[in-house]
């Protein structure tokens, strides 16, 4: 069993954050493109910048005006730390 996971960030400034863990990249991807408006367009892998790629961002849909967005973050579970 793999302790990679990948998170998808909600952030719409009209509700809470939302965080969602998934098992596989491509789940996490699919997840938050379902999440977000039909009319809002990706940046894909390639177009991220330096900054979002060492903080392990693998996907980042904006929408709307008021810098809603959705994001696919790759962590590992528990940082191997003990309780």
């Amino acid at each position: 069993m793999t302790d990679t996971i990948w998170i998808v960030l909600i952030e719409d400034r009209h509700a809470d954050v939302e965080a969602l863990p998934f098992s596989s990249e491509e789940r996490a991807i699919k997840a938050a493109r379902a999440s977000a408006p039909d009319d809002a367009e990706s940046v894909a892998g390639e177009e991220l910048t330096d900054s979002m790629r060492k903080d392990s961002w693998v996907f980042f849909l904006p929408y709307g005006s008021e810098g809603d967005c959705v994001r696919v973050v790759k962590r590992t579970m528990d940082r191997g730390e003990t309780p």
